[in-house]
């Protein structure tokens, strides 16, 4: 099945179903909201990944965000752009880890999200 935006926050709960808790504790103000659940769920979850070194982890994410980058809605391509990338932009440690596993359109988005915030 092609991820769709409708479908984006079920999918995040198949691929790391530990999230499902994190984000029932934030409460109905995101329910059904994309953007919110991927950047105060799925963000910190990122973080904390990569300041460990869970390697494992770290893969998985890549996996999703490779999976979003490369949707045909672009409403989902949004979200990776918008709410998880541009939120640890000025992370590098953050970004250092995840450039290792990133995917070929992850990395192109960050190279050209970093480029146009003076990262580059």
């Amino acid at each position: 099945m092609k991820i769709k935006y409708d479908n984006l926050i079920n999918e995040l709960f198949v691929r790391f179903p530990m999230l499902k808790n994190e984000y029932e504790k934030e409460g109905d103000y995101i329910e059904g909201l994309p953007h919110l659940a991927y950047s105060i769920v799925f963000v910190p979850f990122i973080r904390q990944a990569c300041l460990v070194g869970d390697e494992d982890k770290i893969r998985l994410i890549c996996d999703i965000m490779e999976y979003m980058a490369t949707s045909e809605d672009k409403k989902v391509q949004e979200v990776l752009a918008a709410s998880v990338l541009e939120s640890m932009l000025s992370e590098r440690e953050v970004i250092n880890s995840l450039k290792r596993y990133l995917r070929t359109y992850t990395l192109r988005l960050l190279s050209i999200m970093e480029k146009e915030s003076g990262w580059d």
